[in-house]
């Protein structure tokens, strides 16, 4: 009988143990979890940037500021927190800032409002963004191929923007560039035709769209960037700030992932998705298959195991009887709730099976044509089934 190692990661609300066989392929993230309080990691981001002066040094009193938080970063609020808090302590009103979710989600924005007046800050303007809303966008630029770009318009407005995004490997649908513009705070257009790109694999149009995503960040005149460097357990390692593209470039040497074989082998890939609600979304569920499916050989297959408790109109699509390519561009060519999302989820589940553990009911994940987990002993079982198989430590990453 082989030895067994114990996995006991923290996802969401739920501590998850598994008892695995030790010759397990663990693949995750470099970083550790910070020992530092993030408003210490925040003031040495602004006090010490890279390849920039001291931010308070680059601000005027009377600048209207917008902070473009990204969906999906580790610890979001208690990072936002901590950047109002530096900046008035640094001389900037409350009601000359304004935060602008990289989300229409109701849920995030709630909590970030308890958690701005539990700090005495509740004077601060917080938006979401809604990609649908034509009035809320300003426009920037226009394609290659004349197709307008339009910003969130707060973000376009201000005299001051600065972005935080989470660092991901380049290979991770939807990821940010170095300016946090976009994809994320673009309109639904912009947003479908980057989608597009990326799901089709289309190597030059992808080129073009990130081409013109960098040209955006340019235009919209963002000077200063903050990074969060993710944690193998979901949580934060560090954060950086300075030059956008030092920071970026300084961003992507600290994720590098370990563990990672230059050759799909594995007949079965477990990917946690760790960390706090911030984590559990399905974007971060296709993020993990398309990180997992990498790793496996042809007949292969996924479990992801995420503490998502909610099913939304795009996500619902996975149950279409539409042949799969079809589905996929109805989705991506959709305003749905996760349309994207469920596009990336149905390319893989055509060709592999993808077991699914997470707070829903076994009707509603295999209504999705998702295999259901339910305990832990399933995962162990079919480890115990497999010829050789990887652990995936924080595979939204």
């Amino acid at each position: 009988m082989k030895n067994l190692t114990c996995y006991e990661p923290r996802i969401g609300m739920r501590d998850l143990r598994l008892q695995l066989p030790e010759d397990a392929i663990e693949i995750r993230v470099s970083g550790e979890a910070t020992n530092q309080p993030i408003a210490d990691l925040i003031a040495k981001a602004f006090d010490e940037p890279i390849e920039f002066p001291p931010l308070a040094l680059a601000l005027i009193d009377d600048d209207h500021i917008a902070i473009a938080i990204e969906d999906g970063v580790p610890e979001a609020n208690t990072i936002v927190c901590a950047v109002i808090r530096y900046l008035v302590q640094h001389g900037t009103r409350q009601e000359m800032i304004t935060i602008v979710l990289g989300s229409d989600n109701q849920d995030w924005r709630d909590r970030l409002a308890a958690e701005l007046q539990s700090q005495e800050l509740g004077g601060i303007k917080v938006v979401k963004h809604e990609p649908t809303q034509h009035d809320s966008h300003g426009y920037i630029a226009a394609s290659e191929s004349a197709d307008p770009i339009y910003i969130q318009r707060d973000l376009v407005e201000a005299e001051v923007v600065l972005p935080i995004y989470c660092i991901r490997t380049p290979d991770s649908p939807s990821a940010s560039d170095k300016y946090g513009m976009s994809p994320s705070f673009a309109d639904a257009s912009t947003q479908h035709r980057w989608n597009l790109a990326w799901l089709d694999d289309n190597a030059h149009h992808l080129h073009l769209q990130e081409k013109l995503s960098h040209e955006v960040g340019w235009l919209m005149g963002v000077q200063f960037a903050i990074a969060v460097v993710p944690a193998c357990d979901g949580s934060v390692a560090t954060i950086l700030g300075g030059n956008p593209e030092s920071v970026f470039r300084q961003a992507s040497e600290r994720i590098r992932p370990i563990g990672v074989s230059q050759s799909a082998e594995h007949s079965l890939a477990i990917a946690f998705v760790e960390g706090d609600w911030t984590q559990q979304s399905w974007m971060n569920v296709a993020r993990a298959a398309a990180h997992a499916d990498m790793q496996l050989d042809s007949l292969g297959s996924i479990v992801i195991c995420t503490d998502l408790r909610h099913l939304s109109a795009g996500i619902l699509q996975l149950g279409s009887d539409e042949p799969e390519e079809k589905l996929e561009r109805q989705l991506l060519n959709s305003d749905l709730e996760d349309a994207f999302a469920a596009a990336v989820l149905s390319s893989i589940k055509s060709k592999r099976s993808i077991y699914l553990m997470s707070q829903l009911k076994s009707n509603q994940v295999e209504g999705l044509g998702l295999a259901f987990v339910e305990s832990p002993a399933d995962i162990e079982r079919l480890c115990r089934e497999s010829n050789s198989f990887c652990v995936m430590r924080s595979s939204q990453f």
